[in-house]
């Protein structure tokens, strides 16, 4: 099965029990599919290394690349950016997520890595902040930092 086109998974799935824990409650003889309804994704395992390659591609169309260059010279910042890939992988598999993976912020490492993982494929988009606010508003080590958190074992 290739990628969905829909948030649901394929009957195919359900039998196998592909990646659909937590979809769907039962109570007595009825059946209801709570979990597509509040955590309904459309990922699966096609989509997610289609999201790794691009995020590890970056931005590889040479006429963009050029006028960047074009850009940078002309106005001194570039006009494209590398796509952007969003954070979801669809292998949630509370109800509810916790409030560390909700507002990012777990001081205690309660859910990070136990309930709340977060995507492997990095965060391109960080890297346009670094020195856009305030002097050291975003340092180089920070952004690493945050950079390296979404990736496996900071490859």
């Amino acid at each position: 099965q290739g990628l969905r086109y829909r948030m649901r998974p394929t009957a195919q799935e359900y039998k196998e029990g592909k990646e659909v824990d937590g979809l769907m409650f039962q109570l007595g003889p009825l059946k209801i599919k709570l979990g597509e309804i509040f955590g309904g994704t459309g990922n699966n395992a096609e989509l997610r290394e289609i999201k790794k390659k691009i995020v590890a591609e970056g931005m590889s169309d040479p006429k963009k690349l050029e006028e960047n260059e074009y850009w940078l010279a002309r106005y001194g910042h570039k006009r494209w950016e590398a796509p952007y890939v969003d954070q979801s992988t669809g292998l949630n598999k509370q109800f509810l997520r916790g409030l560390g993976a909700f507002s990012g912020c777990d001081p205690l490492k309660e859910e990070r890595g136990v309930t709340w993982f977060e995507a492997d494929y990095g965060k391109p988009w960080l890297k346009k902040y670094v020195g856009t606010k305030l002097p050291g508003f975003v340092t180089e080590d920070q952004l690493k930092k945050e950079y390296n958190s979404g990736k496996l074992l900071n490859k």
